[in-house]
């Protein structure tokens, strides 16, 4: 599995471009900016991108998609819950002293626990609400990684202070559907760097940990 992060625009998000070696075909996971630095890394790895992948509709982590659909001409995959969040992007770049071009459209709706292909790769959808509405973790069980979008980080977990965010319902998600994986389990979060769930679950302080690995 190639997976290959790109820390973009001023909110320092983690893009993440995936791919299968044997087919060389790839996917995008929050392409939150710089539209064309991701259209080279692609070139320059090779791949052919079959999809857009999206956790949640947060504007750092959607910013880059309309540019990148035209390029790449790949569908938009996300779970419904985030569709009104994506329909306010242009309000939500308002508020932070920011211009929103178009709207990206989203071609498919991913439920729970829905397995999304790419090449040989295989990523189930975790369903992780609390950081922001219809929020999805996606996990390649073979390969021992939960891409966890913004709901776990190292260290810390994703902010509820913002419209459909929820404290409770969060740590129900992070309990629940992200530290019953393997600690081995690699973590890529939308930002931030790399963990492990053993590490969090072990030191993480949101998640009651504060020991020593």
């Amino acid at each position: 599995m190639i997976v290959e992060t790109l820390i973009v625009g001023p909110f320092q998000e983690n893009c993440y471009v995936v791919g299968d070696e044997e087919s060389g075909t790839g996917a995008l996971i929050d392409p939150g900016d710089e539209a064309a630095r991701i259209v080279f890394a692609v070139e320059r790895m090779g791949l052919s991108i079959s999809q857009i992948i999206i956790t949640h509709a947060h504007i750092d982590h959607v910013g880059a998609i309309a540019p990148l659909t035209d390029e790449f001409l790949c569908p938009v995959v996300m779970h419904e819950e985030a569709g009104a969040m994506l329909r306010t992007m242009p309000q939500q770049a308002m508020m932070m002293g920011m211009r929103f071009g178009k709207v990206p459209k989203v071609d498919r709706h991913v439920a729970d626990d829905e397995v999304l292909e790419v090449g040989s790769l295989r990523l189930r959808s975790l369903y992780t609400p609390g950081h922001a509405p219809g929020h999805l973790a996606f996990y390649a069980e073979e390969q021992e990684i939960i891409f966890s979008g913004d709901a776990l980080f190292a260290g810390s977990v994703g902010r509820t202070d913002l419209p459909g965010g929820s404290m409770e319902v969060l740590m129900r998600s992070i309990s629940e559907r992200l530290l019953t994986l393997p600690d081995a389990t690699r973590v890529l979060s939308g930002h931030g760097p790399e963990t492990t769930i053993g590490r969090e679950r072990m030191t993480n302080p949101f998640l009651g940990g504060g020991g020593m690995l």
